[in-house]
């Protein structure tokens, strides 16, 4: 009474405005109450319709009720199943409703007007019990079924055909032949109107049973009560009529329990939980084992019938009527046969293309591997190596296969300063299997199987099994790079400035040194002109003095030689300081630096955080008009203080908020002239804040200014600074 979506809670397309959908939980706890209430009341009924438990004309009166009551429950039943369906199961549904009640119509006829089924039968209650049976037939000719293949199609037909031919053995034996023997000599129409019946019930029996083979899923179990409960009615409806043939039938008989328990299985089945759209339901599971069953059943279960009962000298037609179920049965086998060999052979040929596929992209992933230049390998979920392609194993110094099954963690990295081994735990190798992490470009130092190490670069990325249900990591694989020649370019190009700016400091200071005593006139007035010219050569040479500076600071920085004296200090205590530094910038340019409230207290070197804090203010100021506002402020976050410079100026585009902590970099190529600066010092800024375990950011939005962000430890969080040199320098990060 469901649909899928509204098992979801959403709401399901297709029904209309009269259907109201149930969900399915609801469904099943409906389904077991109901169940209840019928196995209760048929166990009732099956005790009080005994012959020793109460008389005669009482057991009767329990029939009668027992019947109308059963009956009434299927009609409200399917009327309440009709409400929560739609399509053909609505329809269906329906017309179930209307079989039962042309069948209480004319049970409740015959009583009224004190038929006698053996003595004054009812013309108008048999006919609306034929009537009945009609629609019923009608409406399980209905019930939507599965799509199927061609030769499925075969296959059910000739299902039904056995399953019908079964039954009409069966119901020749028992039923057909004694009515017949019974009403010859009678009219014709006696004849007919004795056989009508019997034949129907058979009919509404075999198309139930046809549908069921037909069906799937939730359809298929709702089916199956519908079915039970005609197996149960339509005996005790064919004893009637053979009974009445007889003249020897009475109400109130353990016989009148196969309508009762009818009535109630195929109520069962209009409460049977199911998804209900107007596309049948097909859950994709082979259901040939149980048809198979369920047609040799019947099979067996007629020729019993016939061996049983002593019909062994068969007629004409009942030998005709084997003849064709024999057929039947050889033909059904033989599409069987040559639908499994058919599939086989395409499930070979699939399995055969797909192994082939997969033998390709094995041949791809190894050339891959083998050909690319860099070093890869792979671990398993407990770090161990599951396979390293052959530069990898080159780089290493190890053949292949003796690196195979040995922990990555232990045999690449090199030891700890103090001789120990670092931890697994903080490895990126532990956190992408961990966690899913995945680290890129991370310096790191392998060891050789000599015992020589060099650097490397590495990328690590888990290995994930997606399932629908799951997602579990498998191991990892780490890309990893000899970044030894790029290491030693970058020595020798630190190396070069190095020299280059201390050579060139040494002139700059006697240009300077001369250039300020001629401006000054002790060696005499000099003419305007030459006064100007001056000038501008002794401020360019205090500007190339200035670039030299920033040149060999960061060169400092980056190689970790310059030192770092950490001590404690307030963070207000910094941003004052910075302030009063930048307080004749800000006075000559009409900007005004506010320091706000700052609480915290850091674990710094005050001289380098000051020298930052004077590199943002300044460009901040810079960049502010006059009459704006430079803000400088702190905020507590776990583990460190957070410090922000803020302006009101023009901001930063969004592509640029990165770039700009990159060397010789500006927002604009006019700013060097215009502003003045080297464009060195927030990467300066940047190498003094992470050597002091922090982090450094901006934020901007164009036309109304920007904030730099940077972070440092309070005390209790801080680590050492990096004293490494440059090409180890990550390796601390890596596996702290």
């Amino acid at each position: 009474m469901a649909t899928d979506a509204a098992r979801a809670g959403d709401p399901t397309p297709g029904p209309g405005p009269g259907t109201r959908m149930v969900p399915l939980d609801r469904q099943w706890r409906h389904f077991r109450a109901v169940l209840r209430i019928v196995v209760l009341a048929c166990v009732v009924c099956a005790v009080l319709l005994q012959p020793f438990v109460l008389p005669a004309d009482t057991r009767e009166v329990v029939t009668s009720v027992a019947t109308v009551v059963s009956g009434a429950f299927l009609a409200v039943s399917s009327w309440l199943r009709a409400r929560h369906t739609i399509g053909r199961r609505r329809r269906f549904w329906r017309l179930v409703m209307l079989a039962v009640l042309l069948a209480m119509l004319g049970n409740g006829w015959t009583a009224a007007v004190g038929a006698d089924p053996v003595a004054s039968p009812s013309r108008v209650g048999d006919l609306s019990i034929t009537l009945a049976l009609v629609v019923a037939i009608a409406a399980v000719l209905g019930y939507p079924s599965i799509r199927r293949r061609g030769i499925d199609h075969v296959v059910v037909f000739l299902d039904g055909f056995l399953v019908g031919g079964a039954i009409l053995v069966i119901s020749s034996t028992l039923v057909y032949a004694p009515l017949l023997d019974l009403t010859r000599g009678s009219s014709l129409t006696s004849t007919v109107s004795t056989m009508l019946n019997p034949v129907l019930d058979v009919t509404v029996l075999v198309v139930v049973i046809l549908a069921l083979l037909r069906s799937r899923g939730a359809d298929r179990r709702a089916l199956l009560l519908l079915a039970l409960g005609f197996s149960c009615w339509i005996p005790s409806d064919l004893a009637y009529a053979v009974l009445v043939a007889k003249g020897d039938f009475r109400f109130g008989t353990p016989l009148d329990l196969g309508w009762i328990v009818g009535y109630a299985l195929v109520a069962l089945a209009a409460w049977y939980p199911s998804v209900e759209t107007d596309t049948p339901e097909d859950s994709g599971k082979p259901t040939q084992v149980p048809d198979t069953a369920l047609v040799y059943t019947a099979l067996i279960s007629a020729a019993a019938v016939q061996v049983l009962s002593g019909a062994v000298d068969l007629n004409a037609a009942s030998r005709a009527l084997w003849l064709a179920l024999a057929v039947a049965v050889a033909g059904r086998q033989i599409l069987l046969t040559r639908d499994n060999v058919a599939l086989r052979r395409s499930l070979e040929q699939r399995v055969q293309e797909q192994t082939e596929d997969l033998r390709r992209l094995a041949r791809q992933t190894e050339v891959l591997l083998t050909s690319v230049d860099d070093g890869i390998y792979g671990v398993d979920a407990s770090g161990d190596l599951t396979f390293v392609n052959p530069s990898g194993a080159r780089a290493l110094g190890y053949a292949g296969p003796d690196l195979l099954g040995r922990n990555a963690h232990d045999v690449f990295h090199v030891a700890s300063e103090d001789g120990g081994s670092y931890p697994y735990s903080g490895c990126y190798i532990a956190e992408a299997i961990d966690t899913g992490t995945v680290t890129s470009a991370q310096d790191d130092v392998y060891i050789r199987a000599d015992g020589s190490t060099f650097p490397v670069e590495i990328s690590a990325s888990p290995l994930v099994d997606e399932r629908p249900d799951a997602r579990t990591v498998r191991g990892a694989v780490v890309v990893f790079r000899d970044v030894t020649q790029r290491r030693e370019v970058e020595r020798m190009k630190n190396e070069f400035l190095s020299v280059v700016s201390h050579e060139l400091r040494t002139p700059l200071t006697s240009i300077r040194g001369s250039l300020d005593l001629v401006v000054s006139g002790v060696l005499g007035e000099l003419a305007p002109r030459a006064r100007s010219l001056l000038s501008t050569a002794a401020d360019s040479t205090e500007r190339l003095t200035r670039l030299i500076n920033d040149i060999l600071d960061l060169e400092r920085i980056e190689s970790g030689t310059r030192t770092m004296e950490l001590t404690t200090i307030e963070a207000g205590e910094l941003l004052t300081r910075s302030a009063t530094e930048m307080a004749g910038l800000a006075r000559s340019t009409g900007v005004r630096v506010e320091v706000r409230p700052s609480p915290g207290r850091v674990v710094a070197d005050p001289d380098r955080i000051v020298q930052t804090l004077t590199n943002l203010v300044n460009n901040a100021i810079k960049f502010s008009s006059e009459g704006q506002t430079v803000v400088l402020d702190t905020r507590l976050e776990d583990g460190h203080v957070l410090f922000r410079v803020r302006d009101q100026g023009r901001g930063i585009p969004e592509d640029r908020l990165q770039s700009v902590f990159e060397r010789f970099e500006q927002v604009d190529s006019s700013d060097s002239r215009q502003k003045g600066g080297t464009g060195l010092g927030l990467a300066i800024s940047r190498g003094i804040v992470e050597r002091h375990g922090g982090q450094i950011w901006m934020e901007s939005t164009l036309g109304e200014g920007t904030t730099v962000f940077f972070t440092l430890p309070r005390p209790g969080h801080a680590r050492q600074p990096r004293t490494r040199p440059a090409a180890l320098a990550g390796t601390e990060r890596s596996r702290s």
